[in-house]
């Protein structure tokens, strides 16, 4: 479980850096919004992963 976890927190992680990106070029209005908002909840969800492998060692 732990192996998958962070697979898929690296995979949402490489889709959150091209969407900004893209929103980025595009000069969207949305950039900030976005920045934060997935910023948070990687954040939130990389502490997670990380505290819940912690507890399991």
């Amino acid at each position: 479980m732990k192996k998958k976890s962070s697979l898929v927190l690296l995979i949402l992680s490489m889709v959150y850096a091209a969407v900004i990106a893209l929103l980025a070029v595009a000069d969207s209005a949305a950039l900030t919004a976005v920045a934060i908002a997935g910023g948070a909840l990687l954040g939130i969800g990389w502490a997670t992963v990380g505290y819940l492998n912690a507890q399991k060692s």
